[in-house]
């Protein structure tokens, strides 16, 4: 499954805490968007999502099928100059992207 830093998590934290959302059953939903990629917006727990808490809290949601694409995949959390950005960073397997890769998911801005 996907791993997410503390970094990331306290990160999550702040992004749904700047979005006002003080219930600790609403997360962050990772998903595909219209234009392929990736969007975070506040959701509750589905049957399936792969979740991340922080601090009791639920943080981040991730659709099953997501999850398992991102298999073996980190989400931290890097400093910008426009502020946090999450990002995804890819374990190198044989014959996929070279170690290190990573996709910009979204920012806190």
């Amino acid at each position: 499954m996907v791993t997410v830093t503390q970094r990331a998590a306290e990160a999550l934290a702040q992004m749904k805490a700047s979005a006002n959302v003080s219930d600790p059953e609403v997360g962050l939903r990772l998903e595909g968007g219209a234009s392929g990629e990736l969007e975070l917006f506040p959701d509750k727990e589905k049957r399936g999502d792969y979740i991340v808490k922080h601090e009791g809290a639920k943080v981040l949601l991730i659709e099953h099928e997501l999850a398992d694409a991102l298999m073996d995949a980190s989400i931290d959390c890097k400093p910008t100059e426009q502020g946090p950005k999450l990002v995804i960073a890819r374990a190198a397997r044989s014959g996929s992207s070279p170690p290190g890769d990573q996709d910009s998911l979204v920012s806190s801005g």
